[in-house]
């Protein structure tokens, strides 16, 4: 399965961040450091849509996190998180900033500012995609930085999201504004969630010009069918200013055998403007200490260019890949 550990105080906000060993420092009696992160390293196979075949070995974004809590009194926690990528492998010295995020904690919920997770992803996207580097295709949603979300509380099994990303064009104008807005209903052994993504506006690839984006919208289901097996499904559908829409239809299913799990999803992408395709992927990973699992998987994503599909050549039309994740 996707390895995301949170901090336990930024589960909702979503960004990647210490494991269970990360270390915590007592700063005074009501502020506490964390330090933490995870080394990523994938060996990788790529067959693209010109027919090329390419290995690679390299490190997959490993990263140190630090955060810190505070509390503030009055049943309100302060958080802040800041995470810096760096290459293990020694090719590249580069450490940068990957995202940062500050947030409140309280009764009325969380709200955070920075580098969230889009809230259509999180409820949306990811209920099909369990993988670490074989991920099918899904809709283009709003980039994730400058964003303000709201995470309500719990309320008997329903919870909503919302969030907006502010963009600047050159010299400061503002663009339209991405709205997102998600929520989830958890029955118990099924839990059911629908979103919608505005999108706003981005860059222009032909101009300086913003150019507005039409939106997307999704529904997700995910059940536990018993205590090792639990199955999902996921519709969403971009649409497009010239008026075109991409249906990108999902399920996934994951066990857990007692070690690690066994994993695969199967989805259907139809565009209204050409034709459709269908992408496979499955993995497995095994924890062979606490904190250090490794990982294979495997994705045929029906990428080889045809008559009624536009690929780039870069593209990756099938995926395998064995890694190593150690979280600390």
């Amino acid at each position: 399965m996707k390895h995301a550990p949170k901090l336990a105080l930024l589960v909702a906000a979503g960004m990647a961040s210490a494991g269970a060993q990360a270390a915590d420092f007592e700063v005074s009696e009501n502020t506490t450091l964390t330090l933490g992160g995870e080394v990523v390293l994938n060996y990788l196979y790529e067959k693209k849509t010109n027919g090329e075949n390419d290995t690679d070995f390299k490190d997959d974004g490993s990263k140190v996190v630090i955060g810190g809590t505070r509390d503030l009194g009055n049943g309100i926690t302060a958080f802040a998180e800041a995470e810096f990528e760096y290459n293990t492998l020694g090719n590249s010295d580069t450490v940068s900033r990957d995202g940062s995020i500050l947030g409140f904690v309280g009764d009325f919920g969380e709200v955070a500012i920075g580098a969230s997770d889009n809230v259509f992803e999180d409820l949306i996207s990811d209920a099909v995609d369990p993988f670490e580097n074989a991920s099918l295709d899904g809709a283009s949603l709003t980039e994730e930085d400058s964003m303000l979300t709201y995470y309500s509380p719990d309320m008997d099994g329903f919870s909503f999201r919302l969030q907006g990303r502010h963009n600047n064009r050159d010299g400061g104008e503002s663009a339209e504004i991405s709205l997102i807005a998600a929520a989830e209903y958890d029955f118990g052994p099924v839990a059911i969630a629908a979103a919608y993504d505005s999108r706003g506006s981005e860059d222009s690839t032909e101009s300086d010009d913003f150019k507005s984006q039409d939106h997307v919208v999704g529904i997700a289901a995910v059940a536990q069918l018993s205590d090792r097996l639990e199955a999902s499904a996921r519709f969403a559908q971009e649409n497009d200013q010239a008026g075109n829409d991409t249906d990108y239809t999902a399920i996934a299913l994951s066990y857990n055998y007692g070690g690690g799990d066994l994993y695969g999803a199967a989805q259907s992408v139809d565009p209204s403007n050409g034709d459709s395709n269908t992408q496979t992927a499955a993995g497995i990973n095994y924890e062979i200490a606490s904190d250090v699992v490794i990982f294979a998987e495997y994705g045929d994503l029906d990428r080889k260019a045809t008559d009624g599909k536009t690929f780039a050549e870069s593209d990756t039309d099938k995926l395998g890949v064995a890694g190593l994740i150690y979280e600390f």
